[in-house]
């Protein structure tokens, strides 16, 4: 049963002519009668009984007319709701993202791009980088943003930008008084409050301490699992950290806390990354999403 024979079928019952519904369809009489033929062998019964020139549906073409607008119908709908999609006016976006880019990037992003692709229903996964791999390879979320990501077989992985690691602390606090970039081994001594263990930003900022050689020197006196939580805690001058510039800029912004730079670590940084399975198919909203990000971040 082909869309073609039910085009045929339906035009044949609105005319009950054959020659009409040749001339409707721009096909020759005999083109539609082998049409209606092959759709009659299909379904194993008469649809039309011909009786000279006058076409008289039997209850076989009555039981299947309705049907078979219906199905032209739905075909039209699915053409347009797959253009639309082909074009980026609609259709589901997914996408996965850790702690961090989730907090402090993709907001605006996301506003942008809902503002420019209203017709796109978005999704948003949270996770740490690991997951957020995981959920893209399991083709759960469409495309992942992530920190530190190492390549993986199956995965593309498109750089976005890269988030600088400072040191934070509160505006009383002798090192950010000191107007000057800190060196690593200033830390020592200093409370800090870190991630916890096993989080991406926690084995990050122990790789930094190991190589400036103060990792057994530092006092860690407080870890926790988010970044917010840690923020509050520097603002109640219970210590200092190291965390992602771009979590802080609100309140270094509005002086709450300080923000400074690691002088002996120039690489304190780490790059953000958009990934996807080499496999997937890039929609038009899938593609115009990657674009944005490339811009805004």
């Amino acid at each position: 049963m082909e869309l073609r024979e039910l085009a045929a079928f339906v035009s044949v019952c609105e005319h009950r002519s054959f020659t009409r519904a040749a001339e409707e369809l721009c096909l020759s009489q005999p083109a539609v009668t082998r049409q209606i033929a092959s759709l009659e062998t299909d379904l194993r019964t008469r649809l039309f009984d011909r009786m000279g020139r006058d076409v008289q549906l039997t209850s076989s073409g009555l039981a299947m007319q309705r049907y078979a607008k219906e199905m032209l119908r739905l075909a039209s709908e699915a053409r347009r709701a797959v253009g639309d999609v082909v074009s980026g006016e609609a259709g589901r976006l997914a996408v996965g993202a850790n702690s961090t880019t989730a907090t402090y990037l993709l907001p605006r992003v996301l506003r942008e791009f809902r503002e420019k692709y209203p017709g796109v229903e978005l999704a948003v996964h949270t996770g740490v980088s690991s997951q957020v791999a995981e959920m893209v390879t399991a083709n759960s979320v469409d495309l992942g943003i992530v920190t530190g990501h190492a390549p993986q077989e199956g995965l593309i992985a498109a750089p976005l930008t890269e988030y600088e690691i400072v040191a934070v602390a509160f505006p009383e606090h002798p090192l950010a008084n000191a107007a000057a970039p800190v060196h690593t081994n200033q830390l020592s001594g200093c409370p800090l409050i870190l991630m916890e263990e096993g989080t991406n930003l926690r084995r990050y900022v122990d790789r930094l301490l190991s190589t400036a050689g103060v990792e057994e020197r530092v006092s860690v006196t407080m870890e926790l699992d988010n970044v917010e939580a840690i923020k509050k805690m520097i603002e109640a001058r219970l210590g200092i950290s190291l965390l992602p510039l771009i979590s802080v800029e609100a309140e270094v912004e509005t002086g709450r806390l300080v923000a400074i730079p690691l002088a002996d670590m120039p690489a304190a940084s780490r790059r953000i990354s958009a990934i996807y399975r080499q496999d997937k198919y890039i929609t038009a909203a899938i593609r115009a999403f990657l674009d944005l990000l490339a811009v805004r971040l």
